[in-house]
């Protein structure tokens, strides 16, 4: 599997009350996988200094290709996930003259649309300007707080807005991009096979005798329908720099599970596929 792994943090406190669904954690996963890196981990985490400070250290420790956080990046008394990343990484928070131009333009914007009386940045709007020394800031189409990109080799740190409508249009618009150019240049695909009855237990040697003779090879069960309909479906999923390597392991792999639950040998399903150059 890819060696570029990705930690994902998602900041704030509604989260761990419950208040708030977490949506921003699956949307990045989704989309970090489909560029065929590894979700390490995704941690809901409060916004107490200390916690993610000592968070974003243990983070980087991992020495992952990045860290995505997002929340905590607003005007707000609570809003640390910058001077946090700073202090984890042991730089000074200094004030960015294009991040102080983004969000002019950005209470403008939002002064224009009544949303706010006065476009003027005061104090504690100028706080979002504030970034790790460093960072490469970048506009918020529909928000105020700028994004924020920071190296620290070998990690990449990349910070966002937590309203997921800002998060996802400021992901596709600047993440994308960075993990697509810098991906394992690898193809992932999977195969599905679909198995009456619902007795997960009932494949356990099955997928683990296949798990070790083909190693490229992993496997999943999951449980399906309702209580009077159960199925379980396999999944089969691989990547590999070759793709058709890929599907013969897959092909293989398809084969002998079918084999083995006595179902029918098909010909080669449609097969689940993201390539990454």
């Amino acid at each position: 599997m890819s060696t570029k792994n990705v930690f994902i943090f998602c900041l704030g406190s509604e989260l761990l009350e419950g208040s708030v669904l977490d949506r921003n954690g699956n949307f990045m996963a989704k989309s970090v996988d489909s560029l065929a890196f590894r979700v390490q981990t995704i941690q809901v985490i409060d916004e107490v200094e200390h916690e993610m400070v000592e968070a974003f250290r243990y983070a980087l420790a991992q020495k992952p290709a990045y860290i995505i956080t997002t929340g905590g990046m607003g005007p707000g008394h609570d809003d640390l996930t910058r001077e946090c990343v700073a202090k984890a990484a042991n730089l000074p928070l200094i004030l960015d003259d294009r991040a102080a131009e983004m969000l002019s333009r950005s209470y403008k914007r939002l002064a224009a649309r009544g949303v706010v009386e006065n476009p003027d940045l005061n104090e504690d709007r100028l706080g979002m300007a504030h970034v790790p020394e460093g960072s490469v800031c970048y506009e918020n189409p529909m928000g105020t707080a700028p994004a924020v990109r920071l190296k620290i080799d070998p990690t990449t740190f990349f910070l966002l807005p937590g309203v997921p409508e800002e998060m996802q249009r400021m992901f596709d618009l600047y993440v994308v991009p960075a993990l697509a150019a810098d991906g394992p240049g690898v193809v992932k695909k999977a195969r599905h096979v679909e198995w009456p009855g619902g007795d997960e237990s009932a494949l356990k040697r099955i997928l683990t005798d296949i798990n070790r003779r083909i190693p490229e090879i992993h496997t999943r069960a999951r449980v399906m329908g309702s209580d009077n309909n159960l199925s379980l479906r396999v999944s089969l999923f691989g990547e590999h720099a070759d793709e058709g390597a890929l599907d013969k392991l897959l092909g293989r792999a398809e084969a002998d599970l079918r084999a083995r639950l006595g179902l029918e040998v098909t010909q080669r399903p449609e097969d689940s596929t993201t390539s990454v150059e």
